[in-house]
């Protein structure tokens, strides 16, 4: 295939919103599940140190990625033969790995394709996506949604709650519910929960510009909870911003629910992203029963 516009490797460039019909038409060719691989992430999250720089070799996609605990990443190559390619980046002396320190986003069959090279991806369970049935999210049927439910009720037995979908109309709304929640966990002081706000403020901005589709739950008019998703391939979406008022004390679990209940009904999948390690954020996302995991893996160079 070739990628009009994008550089040969090793040279690249950032991307834009006008490579917007050629990646999506390339990631629906070469679906996958891990969660980077969606324009829209790619897309907003390029101001964060080298990520999203794109190039073209031997008709495969090359996206550059960051990790905080690995450094400078790529993504793994997006093409028809992206194994044979990853062995080539991985040669002693090759201009990949005195650039980078490997290949990110390695999952299957993509992982067992590299072992019968004889190469080594290393598992990274902090950053194993956590995938849900649309339907259990929704529901949230049974006893073992009973804390789900019970934090629920706990918001909407108290406030008035309104779920609309999220429109350029509320974006200022949006903007300041951001405001109070990074003014109240300190995102300044964290480099990842610094650049996590500019994404989201990138996707508020360009809502309409890329394929994501978001909802918020309103208090008298006013936004307190927001989320926002991408269909990931056909079957699942990928949520890639959840934000509540942490004030309110269940406003998670309903904005969590309602936006599956009234964004997601279409899809079998929501894959709710990785925990990175954190335990309370783990805590929660096992507390959901995933239905499975992307098990993803890192090659490294070095």
């Amino acid at each position: 295939m070739f990628l009009e516009g994008i550089p040969q490797f090793p040279e690249s460039r950032k991307i834009s919103l006008d490579d917007r019909p050629v990646i999506e038409k390339l990631f629906e060719e070469y679906p996958s599940d891990i969660s980077e691989r969606t324009f829209g992430s790619i897309f907003v999250w390029r101001n964060y140190g080298d990520r999203s720089m794109i190039s073209q070799l031997e008709d495969h996609l090359i996206i550059s990625w960051k990790r905080e605990r690995f450094g400078r990443l790529l993504l793994a190559p997006v093409g028809p033969e992206p194994a044979r390619l990853i062995g080539s980046l991985s040669e002693p002396g090759s201009g990949a790995r005195r650039t980078f320190n490997g290949i990110f986003g390695i999952a299957e069959p993509l992982a067992s394709q590299l072992k019968e090279a004889g190469l080594s991806p290393i598992t990274q369970r902090d950053e194993w996506d956590y995938v849900y049935r649309a339907s259990d999210l929704i529901s949230l049927a049974g006893p073992r949604y009973h804390t789900q439910r019970k934090e629920m009720k706990k918001a909407t037995s108290v406030f008035d709650l309104v779920y609309e979908p999220m429109t350029k109309a509320r974006q200022n709304d949006c903007l300041e519910l951001q405001e109070t929640w990074c003014d109240m966990m300190h995102c300044t002081l964290d480099e990842l929960s610094d650049a996590e706000d500019i994404a989201l403020r990138e996707a508020l901005a360009n809502l309409d510009e890329i394929a994501f589709f978001g909802g918020v739950i309103l208090l008298r008019d006013k936004v307190q909870a927001l989320a926002i998703g991408e269909r990931l391939n056909s079957s699942t979406a990928v949520v890639h911003f959840e934000k509540a008022n942490p004030s309110i004390r269940g406003l998670y679990q309903v904005i969590n629910q309602q936006f599956c209940e009234h964004a997601l009904r279409e899809c079998e999948f929501v894959n709710r992203e990785q925990d990175v390690g954190e335990p309370g954020l783990r805590r929660a996302k096992e507390g959901y029963h995933p239905h499975h995991f992307v098990e993803k893996s890192m090659l490294p160079f070095h």
